[in-house]
């Protein structure tokens, strides 16, 4: 049975590039239209704690995450803020209250956006995300982040250390333009990433890392921006979500 819920870092040290992706028709969206309630929002303002806060479930929140007339969201996140506790880079980003395993049932997530800023120091924006939870709630293992003009997936291999892979996807990928992405857990050991930009789509598959098989983990979604050198109150990412949904099939 489907369970469709609307609309929830790394630097390659030791890492391995995979081959250019293969063209691929996309997966469908959802209709337009991004609902709050099964997911929990992580803004890069401090708690009591001085730790980031967040609000469960997700709720408008400005200047951080507000509506915009197609009834997507506007994602804002500061080179400087607030952080969670196991990351150096403020965010304002969607975690998913849904959690599933790893590598076992078939687990989608996908958005439409548009790019509309990203840090001065050409460090990106990372725009999806499979993240930890439960025991592994620190570790993110899958990154879909931009840089430098390119659209590429980070997977993690450890749960701690710089070991990963990257797998590239769209080159020439700009500001103001639709951005489609989807990202999958296919059940079945592997994983699947497609994306389109500017009429070009191309997808690829990488394996579910042996670390991470049968965890529980979530999506994530939103602007986790990556800069290391803050350029002042204004430098940080900025992104419109028009659509954002998951679906979810355990086996």
């Amino acid at each position: 049975m489907w369970v469709i819920l609307a609309n929830s870092g790394g630097g390659p040290s030791d890492s391995q590039t995979a081959a250019p992706a293969t063209p691929a028709l996309p997966p469908p969206l959802p209709p337009p239209g991004i609902e709050l309630s099964g997911w929990k929002l992580s803004l890069p303002e401090a708690n009591d704690d001085g730790d980031a806060a967040s609000i469960e479930p997700a709720t408008f929140t400005a200047p951080w995450m507000t509506p915009t007339p197609d009834g997507g969201l506007m994602f804002w996140a500061p080179t400087s803020g607030a952080t969670t506790k196991n990351s150096d880079h403020p965010r304002t980003e969607l975690q998913s209250l849904t959690y599933f395993n790893a590598g076992s049932g078939v687990h989608v997530l996908n958005a439409s956006l548009t790019l509309l800023q990203l840090p001065q120091d050409g460090q990106g924006m990372i725009l999806g995300q499979i993240h930890g939870a439960g025991d592994i709630s620190s570790v993110p293992y899958v990154m879909l982040r931009v840089q430098d003009n390119r659209l590429r997936v980070v997977v993690k291999q450890i749960g701690k250390g710089s070991k990963l892979i990257n797998y590239p996807l769209l080159d020439n990928v700009g500001l103001n333009s639709p951005l489609n992405y989807t990202i999958t857990d296919r059940g079945d050991g592997s994983m699947t990433f497609s994306a389109t930009y500017d009429g070009q789509t191309r997808q690829t598959t990488a394996p579910v890392p042996a670390k991470f098989v049968g965890k529980t983990v979530r999506f994530q979604a939103g602007a986790y921006q990556q800069a290391d050198d803050p350029g002042g109150p204004q430098d940080g990412g900025r992104v419109i979500f028009h659509r954002l949904a998951q679906e979810t099939s355990n086996p």
